[in-house]
Formats: C-alpha cells, structure tokens, sequence
C-alpha cells in the first residue's frame, strides 16, 4: 500500500497536475457538511481526466468482492469511449472520495452506478463544448469515439479528451442535461470484463488491512467481556505489564487494550489481566427464544394491508396456518475485522475493512470526542463483510492503544472474538394465514413478522386480500444487518407456505405460482426461464426425486430457483447436488460479475438452511469456532446453473443478494418432493430432518 497518500486532502487533491476535474452534485443524497469548502465539495462522484487520457474515478463505496471497482470502471469507460485499462479506480477513502451512506443493500450499481454514469457523461460532453470552440465548429458535427472527439465528416481532425484539458484545471457548467450513450451503442458495459484486482487476489499481491505495514507498527489486543452485559469493576494489569514484548498496557473507563510488539504477544499479555467482572445474573434461554420473542413483541409496522382480511380468510375454502422459525446467523467473513491506525501531527488515519467509511468517520470522531475533519478512513480490498463490517470497536480500540504509544497500532479480530463480538443476523419467528377459494387460488394472506424486519415480507403475488405486519421483539443477541436483511427468512416463509398449498391442492408448484404472478410480468418471465433451463415437467405431486422451486424479488431484480436434493434417511444429511437459479436485474454491467453473485448468494444461503447456527447459552456464544460453526466449503458447492434474464432497456438493479432469497425455501421444499416431510424451522440440521422422518418434527432440539 502506498503510505504516502495518507495525508493527500482534498484541497490538495484539487491541485493536482493537470486535467479535467468534474464535480458532479446529487441534491437527493447531499449531506449537510460543516463549511463553505465541505459544501462545495458535496458531491456524489467526482472524477479526473488527465492529459494522457488516464481517468481516474472516485467513488465512496467499498469493493468487498462484489466485482463493483471492475463494474464502475466498465461505466466510465463506456461513457468516454475508452478502454477500461485506462480506469484506475480509488474507492472508500474519507479524504478522496466522495461521501457514501455505505456499500449494503445491493445499492453500488444500482445507485452510485447510475449517478457515476451521469457525471462521467458530464464530463465528456463538456470536453465536447470544448472541441467545438476549438474547432470552431458545431457540437452536432462532432462524434466521440476510441477517446478522441473528431469532425464526423472529417475524422483526421481530431483531439483526446486528455489533449483537451491542456494540464489545466478546468471547470465549466454544462449547458443542459448530459447525453447518455445508448444502449445499442454499449462496447464494455454487458461485457464480461475480468476483475480489475483478480490477478492480484488469485497471486495474494492483493493488499488487505492485514497486509499494511507502516514504519514503526505494533499490535494490540483488546479485553473482552466472559459473558454478554458483563461490566468492568476492576482491572490488574500488573502482570500484563511485565510481559515479553509488551510496551504498554492502555486503559482508558472500561476499556483495556495491550500493545505489544507482536499480535501474540499482546493476546499472551491480555491473558494475564486479572479482571473482576460483574455479570449478568440471568440470560435469556435459547430454549426459550421462541416463547420469549412473542412475550415481549410491540406492534412495529404495517407493512401493507389492502382488501380485507377477515372476510377473505372466513369465505375460503380452506385456511392454511403455518409458523415458521429461522435461526440467528452468523457473518463470519473469511477477513475478521481488523484496523491500522496512526495519529500524525494531531490527525488520525486508520486503515479499516468497514463497509461503511464515513459512518465510521464519524462514529470515531464522536467517541475520541475529536472533529471528523481530524478522521481519515482507508479502506483497502475488504474481505467479505455481508452486512456485518459497521462496528467500529476494533477501528476505536486501535486508535486509543496508537494515540497513547504514539506510533502505528494494528487490530484484529481472532476467530472466536469475529464470531462472538459482532452482531448477528436476527432469528425469526413467523406466523401466516392463507385462505384459498374453491378455484385453488388464494384470496387472503395475513402474515405476522416477529423480530426480523420487513424486507421481502410482503407477498410478490397478486392477493386480493393480504396483510403482513412486523413485530419488534427484545433479543437476547446483538442484531443488525446480514446479507438481503430479512429477506431470506421472510421469502422462506412465504415461498415454503405457497409450495404446501400447491401441494394440498394437487397443482404444479411452478403453474401454481404463475397463476398468481398477473400482477408481476417481469418475475413471471424470470419463473418460465428457470423451468425452461432446468427442463422442468409439470407434476401434480411429489416426484420423490428431492426437487424444489422458489421464488422472489429484492432490490428490483425477479430470481427464481430449483434444487436438487439428496437425503440420506439414516443420518438425516441434506446434500444438495443441483441449483438452477434465474435472475433479471435490468441492463447488466458484467454478466460474469453478476453470475458470481448468484453463485456466492446461492452457496451462502446453503449455510443458514442446512446447518448455521448461532448457539448460545448463559450470556455466552458456544458456537465460537468454524469447527462449532460450520459454513459451506468448496466441497459443499451444488452444480450451479446461471441464467440471466435480459432486459436491457431498463436501469441496472441490484445483484448481490436477491438469489439468497429463495434458496431456503427451494431447499425445504426439496426435501419435502424427496421425503414427504415438512421442515418450517431452520436450519434443517440431520437431527430435525430424523424427527420429521420419525414423525416428531415438533420435539425441541437440545442448544
């Protein structure tokens, strides 16, 4: 990495040689700042064209492995009709990159991505006004291709767009609206460019925080509580001060951090602590989650409620009611959470795997009780984050131990402290009422939500009487955001509750959908392609081959999934062997870019349907350790089949969690078509599949 940037600003920024610089101001997402210069540079993307015709783009969202650094560059590129090689991206610092909220929600693209794209369009038809004066000639007489703005019935007469800025610094107001290219013209969007980083990440010459080394660094390792809501009453660090290696030992109210000259050696010392703790003398239960999270629900939100639900449910045929259960899960990125963090001539600049820079900035600033003007946040190639990299702990106890040695302090989560001190996808506790005419489709949907949150709750279908309220509920655990939120408990209820239904009424799951997707043209055309692909055969009832549809919608994009599985009826294990999953999510950037986020969703939601669980027991996390905690390998991977469903005249959607959605679901269902079993809570652990295969689905598990 290279240290010497680390003090760039961003008025020095403006001062670099050459070039053209574009502010390009987004008046929906501008964020109130302190002062006149934080104001002007407001902006939402920003790049800089230099006069050898290199760009340089900036952009405040992080890149995590979701392939956006090569997609956002691919934007620029074809914007000004230039290669991508000539894109160098700089993406997630607080001092050169414009204000992002944070790289979740699937929004890199679909927002960031569309703004990049007017800004970059900006900046080329303004060099076009430019070549025009210089011309002397008519902007409409002027074409822009390869990089060069030429006289269309004279292409001899031309200049690069970098020529142009003559190495000055320019700024102009463009006259009217930028001209987007047209899709039919599009040579590197919807082209599989290969990751910009690849070469880098497959040769490990791709830096991660864990690689940053400045002169002088130590290592530090914060005390930890022996149990959740425990307290602090008094620490001896006494021994710990006498320890190898050790320089210092920071305490600062609760806080208690060891800096030592290596990463063991500092654990080493923190072991030697003699801390007196005063815990919690009651911890909610595991197995009393279910009971505990309806004991204490409020009423949090309507989601939607339109018909009327009493009348529809009381003039069906048949009523289904159904509860479902999901478990809390863990993040557990490859990368723990690590930070590197330095303080110079009163300044802090800390390298961090945050998804989220500049919530960081400010929660740092706010806690060290310091200005965010004084906070600098770099974040290098993150290694996975899922919803998981905002908790700044680690990036604040980095920058107490380095502010009191005054050198370089670095960080990092061990795997057990990773798995135990962030927080957790919620469980869910589901509730669901159906009612179907005496044509087979369903007229009322009431759904209750407890605890997880209202994404993808609502119902893609075209009920005519539905409802789906959420519940907020007092967890036990410490809950926040994971891959798709909500998404993929509330799309396993549903999409589990819609193949029962099909099934108790004799119809094809995949025809049984479709009936009800009238109201969803994109999401029906996304079902038919999965069938198509997989070769799909209409059937009235279980096949017992273990093959299981569903579907959904997230962030604008449709997907639809089959699943193959096997299940061996003596161990209760659930392999799955096959996934087809479809998606559309409107004008893809790189089709391999989106392939590889089907393929990830898909694998990781394999985890929490077979076997992730968070298991807890007296204010202590026992699932501390990959070998408590197992998530899918490579050995674990089905045969994955991607189909993208184009649609090109549309916006680019979001891509990176919608195919998590419905493959729990698929999964239940699967196992359902190969043992006539019903599996409603997950994960669906060998233990569970037995009970259902003994008839005993019903009995609690042992935590």
């Amino acid at each position: 990495m290279d240290t010497n940037k680390t003090q760039l600003t961003r008025r020095e920024f403006l001062g670099l040689t050459g070039g053209l610089v574009v502010f390009f101001t987004m008046p929906a997402v501008a964020r109130a700042a302190g002062d006149a210069e934080e104001q002007a540079i407001n902006f939402n993307a920003y790049l800089r064209i230099a006069p050898d015709n290199s760009v340089t783009v900036f952009v405040g969202k992080v890149e995590m492995g979701e392939g956006t650094k090569t997609a956002f560059a691919q934007i620029a590129a074809e914007e000004l009709t230039l290669p991508v090689s000539s894109i160098e991206m700089v993406m997630g610092d607080t001092d050169r990159s414009p204000w992002d909220d944070g790289t979740w929600g699937s929004e890199s693209i679909r927002s960031t991505g569309v703004e990049l794209r007017a800004a970059v369009a900006t900046a080329r038809d303004l060099l076009v006004e430019m070549a025009a004066e210089k011309f002397g000639v008519e902007e409409s007489s002027l074409v822009v291709s390869d990089g060069r703005i030429a006289l269309e019935y004279d292409p001899a007469t031309s200049i690069s767009l970098g020529e142009l800025t003559e190495g000055k610094e320019i700024k102009r107001t463009l006259k009217g609206e930028p001209k987007l290219r047209p899709v039919s013209k599009y040579r590197v969007v919807g082209a599989s460019v290969p990751r910009l980083e690849g070469r880098a990440v497959v040769s490990g010459k791709e830096q991660f925080v864990g690689d940053v080394r400045l002169p002088g660094m130590l290592y530090g390792a914060m005390l930890y509580p022996p149990s959740f809501g425990a307290r602090l009453k008094s620490a001896d660090i006494s021994q710990a001060e006498k320890a190898p290696g050790v320089l210092r030992v920071v305490r600062e109210k609760e806080f208690v951090g060891i800096v030592a000259e290596r990463p063991d050696l500092a654990r080493e010392a923190r072991a030697l602590i003699n801390a007196d703790w005063e815990e919690e003398k009651s911890f909610p239960s595991m197995a009393s989650l279910w009971d505990d999270l309806r004991r204490a629900a409020k009423p949090e939100d309507t989601v939607v409620e339109e018909g009327a639900i009493a009348p529809g449910l009381e003039g069906a045929k048949r009523v289904f009611s159904r509860t479902y259960h999901t478990a809390f899960v863990a993040h557990a990125p490859v990368e723990p959470h690590s930070a590197l963090a330095l303080w110079e001539d009163r300044k802090l600049t800390a390298y961090s795997n945050t998804q989220a820079p500049f919530m960081q900035k400010d929660d740092v600033a706010k806690a060290l009780g310091i200005s965010a003007k004084e906070v600098r946040i770099i974040v290098p190639r993150v290694g996975g984050g899922f919803g998981g990299k905002t908790n700044p702990d680690v990036v604040l106890a980095a920058a107490r131990m380095a502010r009191a040695v005054g050198k370089p302090v670095m960080v990092s989560q061990t795997r057990a402290e990773e798995l135990t001190w962030n927080y957790f996808k919620p469980a869910a506790l589901i509730d669901i009422r159906c009612g179907v005419d005496a044509g087979g489709k369903i007229i009322a949907w009431d759904a209750d939500i407890y605890n997880c949150g209202d994404r993808g709750a609502e119902p893609p279908y075209g009920f005519a009487n539905r409802r789906v309220r959420t519940f907020e509920c007092d967890s036990p655990l410490e809950q926040g955001a994971w891959r798709g939120l909500a998404g993929s408990a509330n799309t396993f209820a549903i999409e589990a509750l819609m193949d029962e239904v099909a099934s108790e009424l004799a119809d094809d799951p995949v025809e049984f959908r479709l009936k009800h997707l009238n109201n969803d043209p994109r999401l029906a055309k996304t079902v038919r392609a999965a069938a198509e692909a997989y070769g799909w055969k209409p059937r009235p009832a279980r096949t017992g081959k273990g093959v299981g549809f569903a579907c959904g919608i997230d962030v604008g994009s449709k997907v639809a999934e089959i699943v193959e599985v096997e299940v061996d009826r003596s161990t209760g294990l659930v392999r799955v062997s096959r996934v087809v999953v479809a998606q559309e999510s409107g004008l893809v950037i790189n089709p391999n870019g989106i392939e590889n986020q089907m393929e990830g969703a898909v694998i990781m939601g394999l985890g929490p349907a077979l076997r992730e669980i968070v298991r807890y027991e007296d204010g202590k996390i026992l699932t501390d350790r990959y070998s408590r905690y197992p998530v899918p390998t490579i050995q674990d991977a089905p045969k994955i089949e991607c189909v993208l469903v184009p649609n090109p005249t549309d916006v680019p959607q979001g891509a990176g969690e919608p195919a998590i959605f419905p493959i729990s679901a698929a999964v239940a269902n699967a196992i359902f078509d190969a043992t006539g079993k019903r599996l409603r809570e997950m994960p669906f652990l060998p233990e569970r599949v037995l009970l259902a295969l003994s008839g005993a689905e019903g009995a609690a598990l042992k935590t």
